[in-house]
C-alpha cells in the first residue's frame, strides 16, 4: 500500500466501487491499459525511436550504469532540494515566483516552498492538472498551459520520477478528445512522462475509481454512500495537484482545491453543479471532498491569471491578465488564499466591462474570508490564518500590494 494510499485511510472510509476487476492498478501495472472511454498512453506507445535517439538513450544508460547501480544519478537528484527553504514548525509557506524561463520558475517555486526531497528515484507521481475542456486551444488561462505541464513533468523526472499526468474532464467530454485537442497528451510524453491517464467515465471502467467517505460526505453524497475518487491518485506515492489561476462564475474561483473535482467521478459532481448561486454550499462541498487526496505539493500556474469569466472562459464575460507568475506551496489554504489574492489585485486594476455572477464577491470580500477558504480551514486542509504563513516572492513586481490583500 503507498504512501499516499496510506495517509488517506487514516482519515476516510474506502469501499471499492466493485470486486477487483483485472487490470486495475496494482504494483505490477505497466501503464498501458486502454480503458472503454478513456485512455493511457505510455511513452512505449510513441513513434518509433531513431538511430540518433537511440544512441542519446544508450548512452545515458551506461552513465547512469556506472555510477555502481545508478549511484552517480542519486547525488545529482539530491542537489535538486539542496537549495529549498525550509519551512519552521507550526508555519506554512507559499513560493511566489517570476522568471523568464518556466521551468526555472517551477524549481525556484518548489525550493521556496519547501523542496520536493520527499520524491525518491522510482516514487510514483501523478500530476493533475486542469483539463476542464478542450474548446479553444488559443485562449490561455482555462485550462493548465502546455509549458506548464512541460516544465513539472521535467522537475519530477529530474527527481527520478515515474511521472503520470492525467485528470477526468467536464462530464460532457471525453478526457482523450480534451487532451488530444488540446496538445496535452503530447506535451507531457515529449517532456519525459511515463504515462498520460485519459481518464474514463466510471460507467465505462469502474475499476479506476474508488468509493470514498471521508468526514460529513453524508451531507452531500449520503444518497450514494459516498463519492467516487479517481484510483490512480490514490495509489500514487506522491500527488502534484496543478491547477490554472482563475474566478469560477459559481465558486467564486477554481483554484488548488476546486482543481480535485476533475479528480471525482462524473455522478458525483451533481451534487456541486447543481449548486448555482450558492458559493458557500459549494465551498463547503469542495472542501469535504478535498478530505480525500493529499496532495504533497500545489504548483499553480499564474501565468495567465482568467479574473472574470471562467470557469469556461468562452463567454463575453471574459476577462485575463497575464501576471506571468508560478506558485507553489504544500498548503492548500494558504496557495489558493495567495491566488485569491492576486484575483483580487487584478479585478481592482483592470476594466472589467461585463463583470460575471461572482464579481462582487471577489471584490468586497477578504481572501481569508471567501467560502472555499473558510469551509477548508474548518475541515484541516490547511493553516487557519495569515499570520501562520510566510509569503516567498522571487522578482515579483506586485509582491507588496499581493501580501497586502492576502494579510487584510
Amino acid at each position: 500500500m503507498t504512501a499516499a494510499l496510506n495517509s488517506m485511510l487514516s482519515h476516510v472510509d474506502i469501499l471499492t466501487s466493485e470486486p477487483p476487476v483485472a487490470g486495475a492498478r496494482d504494483p505490477s501495472y505497466d501503464g498501458t491499459m486502454t480503458s472503454a472511454g478513456g485512455r493511457s498512453t505510455s511513452r512505449a506507445d510513441l513513434a518509433p525511436i531513431d538511430r540518433r535517439h537511440f544512441l542519446q538513450t544508450l548512452g545515458a544508460a551506461v552513465t547512469v550504469g556506472t555510477g555502481c547501480g545508478g549511484g552517480s544519478e542519486e547525488p545529482a537528484r539530491k542537489k535538486l532540494d539542496l537549495g529549498a527553504v525550509a519551512i519552521p514548525e507550526g508555519r506554512a509557506a507559499v513560493a511566489v515566483v517570476r522568471r523568464p524561463k518556466l521551468d526555472d520558475a517551477v524549481e525556484r517555486a518548489i525550493a521556496l516552498a519547501g523542496g520536493l526531497g520527499e520524491i525518491r528515484a522510482g516514487s510514483r507521481v501523478f500530476i493533475k492538472p486542469n483539463a476542464v475542456h478542450g474548446q479553444v486551444s488559443n485562449l490561455p488561462g482555462i485550462i493548465t498551459s502546455v509549458a506548464m505541464i512541460q516544465a513539472v513533468v521535467r522537475a519530477m523526472k529530474a527527481r527520478g520520477a515515474r511521472v503520470t499526468v492525467g485528470d477526468r474532464s467536464a462530464r460532457i467530454f471525453e478526457t482523450s478528445f480534451v487532451f488530444e485537442r488540446a496538445g496535452l497528451r503530447d506535451a507531457a510524453l515529449e517532456a519525459g512522462a511515463d504515462e498520460v491517464f485519459e481518464a474514463p467515465k466510471p460507467a465505462a471502467a469502474p475499476h479506476e475509481w474508488v468509493l470514498v467517505k471521508p468526514p460529513r460526505y453524508e451531507e452531500t453524497w449520503g444518497a450514494k454512500g459516498g463519492f467516487l475518487a479517481m484510483r490512480r491518485i490514490l495509489e500514487s506515492d506522491h500527488f502534484i495537484d496543478l491547477p490554472v489561476c482563475k474566478n469560477h462564475r459559481w465558486a467564486a474561483f477554481s483554484l488548488s482545491m476546486k482543481n480535485l473535482i476533475g479528480a471525482i467521478g462524473d455522478d458525483s459532481r451533481d451534487a456541486l453543479h447543481f449548486n448555482v448561486g450558492d458559493p458557500d454550499r459549494l465551498g463547503r462541498d469542495v472542501a469535504i471532498l478535498n478530505q480525500a487526496f493529499s496532495p504533497t505539493m500545489v504548483i499553480l500556474d499564474a501565468q495567465t491569471a482568467l479574473i472574470s469569466g471562467g470557469p469556461e472562459g468562452l463567454l463575453g464575460d471574459r476577462v485575463a491578465t497575464t501576471p506571468g507568475l508560478v506558485m507553489a506551496s504544500k498548503d492548500r489554504i494558504a496557495i489558493d488564499a495567495t491566488a485569491a489574492s492576486l484575483i483580487k489585485l487584478e479585478l481592482s486594476r483592470t476594466n472589467v466591462e461585463t463583470p460575471d455572477e461572482m464579481y462582487k464577491v471577489l471584490t468586497t470580500t477578504k481572501a481569508w474570508a471567501l467560502p472555499q477558504i473558510v469551509h477548508g480551514i474548518e475541515r484541516g486542509l490547511g493553516k487557519a490564518r495569515a499570520d501562520l504563513v510566510d509569503l516567498r516572492f522571487d522578482d515579483v513586481p506586485d509582491a507588496k500590494a499581493i501580501e497586502a490583500l492576502f494579510r487584510a
